[in-house]
Parts: C-alpha cells; sequence; structure tokens
C-alpha cells in the first residue's frame, strides 16, 4: 500500500503547520484582538459590556465587525492552502446546515463565528430556551430569523430580517432565537454569557406555548448525569454511596438527584428503597413530596417490594 508522505508524516509525528501556528500567533497578537480578549475577560468577570468597547464594538458596527473577521480569516486560509493537513487548535462543532469555530474564550463568556448554509424556509414548531445572553451580528449573508419571548407565560414572536450589520441579542431565558431561511449563506459573530448558576432550557412548543422538554443548562450537571447512566448501565456497586450521597444533597438540581435515586432503586434494591424512604420523610427537602409519592405507588404495584421500604421515624 502506498501512503503519502504528508499523510505518513501526520501519523508518526502529528501535523507539521508551522505557518498556520504563527498565523494563529500573529492573529491572537494583534493590538484589536488582544484588546477583545482582554475584554472578554473583564466581561466574563461581571462588567457590562458597555463599558467594554474594544468587545461591544465588533457586536455593534458592521464595519468593525468585519474588520475582526476577516483579519482572522484572510491570513488563515491561505496558510491553510499550503498546509492542508493543519489543525486549527480551537473549539469546533458542527450540525447539518450550520457550524461554530470557538475564535476565544474566558470562563463563562465566549466569543464565536457561525455560519449557516443556504435553505429555503422552515419553521420549526418549537423553539429551545436558554439560560444565557447572546448578542449576534451579521457579518455577510442574508436570511430571517425569528426572535421569541416569553412574558408571563404568554408567548410573542417577531420575525427579523438577516441583513449584514444587523443585530440580535437574547437576554436571560425567555428568549429564544430561530433561524428560518438563508438565501445567502450567512456569517454570523456571536458573543455568549452563560448564567453563574443556569438554569434548565426548554423547549417551548410555539403554537401554545406548552413545555415539551427541559434539559440541564449546567454543563457539570449534565457531566455527572451521564456519569450515573454510566455506572448504573456497568452495575458499579461501588459507586452506590456516591450516588446516595448526591441524592441526599439538597443544593444539587433536582433532576440530578433524582436519577441518583433511580440508580440507586435499580442498583441494590433495598438501600434504594431505604433512600427513597429518608427524602419522602424529609418534609423540607424538595424532593419528599416526589418521594412519598413514589414510595405509595410502589407500595400499591409491587407489595414484595413494599415490605422492603421503612416505616418513617
Amino acid at each position: 500500500m502506498q501512503v503519502h508522505p504528508a499523510v505518513a508524516r501526520l501519523r508518526s509525528d502529528g501535523a507539521v503547520q508551522p505557518g498556520c501556528d504563527a498565523a494563529l500567533a500573529s492573529w491572537r497578537g494583534s493590538p484589536m484582538v488582544a484588546d477583545v480578549r482582554q475584554a472578554l475577560a473583564q466581561f466574563d468577570a461581571g462588567e457590562p459590556l458597555g463599558d467594554l468597547p474594544a468587545l461591544a464594538r465588533i457586536i455593534a458596527d458592521r464595519a468593525a465587525a468585519q474588520a475582526f473577521v476577516a483579519g482572522f480569516i484572510a491570513p488563515l486560509t491561505g496558510v491553510l492552502r499550503a498546509e492542508p493537513l493543519a489543525r486549527l487548535p480551537l473549539g469546533h462543532s458542527c450540525a447539518p446546515g450550520m457550524a461554530r469555530l470557538r475564535l476565544a474564550e474566558h470562563g463563562r463568556a465566549g466569543l464565536s463565528l457561525v455560519a449557516f448554509a443556504q435553505r429555503a424556509v422552515t419553521r420549526s414548531p418549537s423553539a429551545l430556551f436558554e439560560d444565557c445572553t447572546v448578542h449576534e451580528m451579521v457579518v455577510a449573508g442574508k436570511g430571517h430569523a425569528l426572535l421569541h419571548r416569553l412574558d408571563d407565560g404568554r408567548l410573542g414572536s417577531q420575525e427579523l430580517a438577516l441583513d449584514p450589520g444587523a443585530r440580535l441579542v437574547r437576554d436571560g431565558p425567555d428568549a429564544a432565537r430561530q433561524i428560518i431561511a438563508v438565501t445567502r449563506p450567512l456569517l454570523m459573530l456571536q458573543l455568549t454569557l452563560e448564567a453563574v448558576r443556569p438554569g434548565p432550557s426548554r423547549e417551548i412548543a410555539l403554537e401554545d406555548g406548552r413545555l415539551i422538554t427541559a434539559i440541564s443548562g449546567c454543563k457539570q450537571s449534565s457531566q455527572q448525569m451521564m456519569a450515573l447512566g454510566v455506572l448504573g448501565a456497568l452495575a458499579h456497586r461501588g459507586g452506590l454511596r456516591t450516588m446516595e450521597q448526591l441524592a441526599h444533597d439538597i443544593t444539587a438540581q433536582r433532576d440530578l438527584r433524582w436519577e441518583a435515586l433511580r440508580q440507586v432503586l435499580a442498583l441494590d434494591a433495598a438501600r434504594g428503597l431505604a433512600l427513597l424512604a429518608a427524602l419522602a420523610g424529609d418534609a423540607g427537602d424538595p424532593l419528599s413530596t416526589p418521594a412519598a409519592a413514589l414510595a405509595r405507588q410502589l407500595c400499591a404495584n409491587r407489595p414484595d417490594l413494599a415490605v422492603l421500604i421503612p416505616e418513617p421515624a
């Protein structure tokens, strides 16, 4: 089998990309980018965006945003042609018709470049409301978006044309944005700030405002939820004590505590039922009412388990 020398070098030593690394370092070290990165750290620390002109300018002024983005794209495009196997050490994600590249971040604050492929009008029956602040500037392209807001349970929507210079702002868990059409590929500069303790992300039906599902907005809680699922799937009894402690932790998210209880019940019925009884018997615990309801349901449907549920003290 013949292996191209560049591929062989990649397999043995990793990508050789001096041009790419130098171009990225040069971009990061430029006065404009250095000022923006410093302002991003201050934004994360709680300073108002209005007091951070270097950051506010690139998501409020079309020319400044385009200059900032062009200063990133132009030099790196050239070196990537010369080093096609190079890899930018930047966070990225993609989904059908959309790609995101993380240009800079500090703590809860992040600055990203988001691209949307051309597509016809598509209206989703639901929208995702996330607990964060988002400022977006259209750098290039053309399309349409819907901005949604929940106000005392009432859902209102507004359609907005996306042309270069258009701004979109979402502030808090009661606002959402949907891209409904892209007539010319869109490029947007996106500034985000996560809440200190983000509430759950909610998928809301646009027809009647009905809650379809809620997802933890905390990255750490999501990771813990996945870890609980893995431990349960592996039947790892060594994790029972930690799961019991998590279920008792009233500072943890409700869904996370309930999942810990569920996994203990699945791994060890006796310990799980004792844990259930303890939670149900603590009137000051937010899980007391649902835990008591589950205990009553188990007693009614599974008499064989009822004998394992301790009597309240």
